[in-house]
């Protein structure tokens, strides 16, 4: 059994694009710190009589298995936006595996978190065996991954608000690891508490560290970036009207420029704006720059970053 599932993961390996978020395989790259070589991170359903998932951690320069985990049930590595922007890695290697719902609505959201540093499936009984290396989550309602804290403490959950079988909104909830339960309130924007968040999510650009993690929304009403801290618990939201009237909206991806002091919005839908900016966002202070400043000329954006 244990050779049929490291054949498996070789197969897949070889087969299968380096994308996130797909049921029955997903492949994550990352580099988390706490150890030096980069890796990926596979996930796959293989077609048994029980439903079963292997994951693996493997290196990327040569796809060598590092290490593998099987587990009971069907899960997959969420993605956190239409692109297929890869989630569910924190900094220190704990990685959130979701299931995919029967139904709609979902009755009850379930959850897989793996420890990659521990190599044991299972511990050893004693005072002195290792902590199981998977911690299982079921949730009541319809809850979807959004992001992970860097020491792996706290996930981030969308919990989608239905009503009758359409989604009215969503809010932010944090879900504490230790106790398997989630925090009372909602994270807003304090500066709109009563903001009710609608739309989809189209990209998302991340820290390096984890720590922030930008994404992208667009809706019938409005489109704007939410950027959540994942230290701290708290949230900005940016309203963007300047990219409501665009053609392709679902082509809007985003990179950080000026040495990560600012978030560059772009398009890759040529008749909206080609690859070139469509405006800028300051990290700190999440103020936009207007349309007619990000359509400057190249040489002007560089004089721009250098003042």
């Amino acid at each position: 059994m244990r050779k049929i599932l490291l054949a498996l993961i070789l197969l897949a390996l070889a087969l299968a694009p380096a994308k996130a978020g797909a049921d029955g395989l997903g492949i994550l790259g990352g580099t988390p710190s706490f150890t030096d070589p980069p890796y990926r991170y596979v996930a796959l359903t293989p077609r048994t009589r029980h439903p079963l998932s292997v994951v693996a951690v493997t290196l990327q320069k040569n796809s060598t298995v590092d290490r593998w985990w099987y587990l009971r049930g069907s899960y997959y590595l969420p993605a956190v936006a239409a692109d297929g922007s890869p989630g569910g890695i924190s900094a220190n290697g704990i990685l959130v595996l979701s299931t995919s719902p029967r139904r709609y609505p979902p009755k009850r959201s379930r959850f897989a978190i793996l420890d990659t540093r521990l190599f044991l499936s299972h511990p050893n009984r004693g005072t002195d065996s290792p902590r199981h290396a998977v911690t299982r989550i079921s949730l009541p309602g319809a809850y979807s991954f959004d992001a992970i804290s860097p020491d792996g403490s706290r996930i981030y959950l969308i919990h989608n608000v239905y009503k009758g079988r359409e989604v009215s909104r969503y809010e932010v909830r944090a879900l504490d690891v230790a106790s398997g339960r989630l925090l009372p309130e909602p994270i807003v924007d304090p500066r709109e508490p009563d903001e009710r968040m609608q739309g989809s999510p189209v990209t998302r650009l991340a820290r390096p560290d984890g720590r922030w993690a930008y994404t992208l929304y667009t809706g019938s009403k409005e489109t704007f970036l939410h950027a959540l801290d994942t230290v701290r618990g708290s949230a900005v939201c940016v309203d963007l009207p300047q990219l409501e009237d665009l053609r392709e909206p679902f082509q809007l991806r985003m990179s950080f420029g000026d040495g990560g002091r600012e978030i560059v919005v772009y398009s890759r839908d040529r008749k909206d704006a080609g690859r070139s900016p469509l405006l800028t966002i300051d990290t700190r202070s999440f103020a936009v720059r207007s349309p007619a400043v990000a359509h400057a000329s190249v040489h002007q954006l560089f004089s721009i970053f250098r003042w």
